[in-house]
């Protein structure tokens, strides 16, 4: 791949993953019969085209320094905070001053000096503050068996695949890194899942070849693997977001909407379903309901690695004036601009590794 094909790519995927993240974060978690009845009382197309008129929580801070309506159409001036952008942040700064050779312990003072614990949930949060409370690296995870096994580790680990494009080894092995810090079992394999899917779709001319590919590099003995295997199994049938929604609470129910695995297949069909457009992907996601902003923000990244920026409408990002706010402590903002460029600094040296 030459390197102005990989920068269109780049920029798709960091885009597109912002941008489901955003289109999803201020509907994040509501159950499908909230969402499609907050729409008709909105005047909201559903699934939606664009972003939410209104917010369900409109003033609701979130994140320390955002709200709910930052998320909005015409109330979009920068793109507001989020964990699925910030974790993608932290870990272009992680590679910046550590390289591609960091270790657990350089990520778990990172996280001491940077994120705010109200800012962080389940296994980051309980990670997080063991840390802080003087537990060593390798048991700082432990207190809550059902938490390690979430989402938080696949929502963190995209930069690996950005940087590594065409390569799922190397980004699954800095991934592997980072998500043990926090998780086991299941919630680290939906981490190497997704980095080997974000760096496999870079070089990818059939994503849903390469949906089956990723798996290849997951246990097979995993429930994981099981899972994924089933919703891959089954998706010719999932043709929108309300069948996708219905396969998943049947399948798993009294499972935790923030788990890795329920997510990962609703994540596998909104690729899917978004193999020809981005923005069909991640509008049909969000409106699948669960742990909504954290599988389209996945799928914005692999369908934007995929198709590269081009594919993108403008109104996804214009509305962002290349601001990105931040709750990182001591940075109020980024540069989205300066935020492609620094990833592109360090992936256009691995294009031919």
């Amino acid at each position: 791949m030459n390197k102005c094909k990989y920068k269109n790519k780049l920029q798709g995927a960091i885009i597109s993953r912002f941008a489901g993240c955003a289109l999803g974060a201020p509907v994040e978690m509501m159950e499908i019969g909230e969402l499609k009845n907050f729409c008709k009382k909105i005047g909201n197309e559903f699934p939606p085209k664009d972003y939410f008129l209104k917010a369900p929580n409109p003033n609701g801070v979130r994140y320390k320094v955002g709200k709910g309506l930052d998320f909005t159409r015409g109330n979009m001036n920068f793109l507001s905070t989020d964990d699925d952008i910030t974790y993608t942040i932290l870990s272009l700064l992680i590679l910046e001053d550590y390289g591609l050779d960091f270790t657990k312990k350089d990520i778990s003072e990172y996280w001491m000096n940077y994120l705010p614990i109200e800012c962080t949930f389940t296994a980051e949060r309980t990670t997080l503050s063991n840390l802080l409370g003087g537990i060593d690296i390798d048991n700082a995870k432990y207190s809550d068996k059902d938490e390690t096994e979430y989402i938080g580790a696949a929502i963190r680990i995209d930069g690996y695949g950005y940087i590594f494009p065409g390569n799922p080894d190397k980004a699954i092995e800095l991934a592997s890194r980072d998500a043990n810090l926090s998780h086991i079992g299941d919630g680290v394999y939906s981490a190497q899942y997704f980095a080997a899917l974000i760096s496999l779709a870079f070089n990818s001319d059939n994503i849903t070849q390469d949906l089956n590919k990723a798996l290849a590099y997951i246990p097979e003995d995993s429930n994981f693997y099981k899972q994924v295997s089933w919703a891959l199994s089954v998706k010719d049938k999932v043709s929108n977001y309300e069948i996708a929604n219905k396969l998943v609470t049947e399948r798993f129910p009294g499972m935790s909407w923030a788990h890795a695995i329920n997510n990962a297949c609703l994540t596998v069909w909104g690729i899917y379903i978004g193999r020809d457009s981005i923005e069909k992907g991640i509008t049909e996601t969000v409106a699948m309901g669960y742990d909504n902003d954290c599988t389209a923000a996945t799928v914005g990244s692999v369908l934007g690695a995929y198709h590269g920026i081009d594919d993108l409408n403008e109104k996804w990002y214009k509305p962002w004036n290349d601001r990105i706010l931040s709750y990182l402590n001591g940075i109020e903002e980024f540069s989205l601009k300066d935020i492609i460029e620094r990833f592109y600094t360090i992936g256009s040296k691995n294009l031919d590794l």
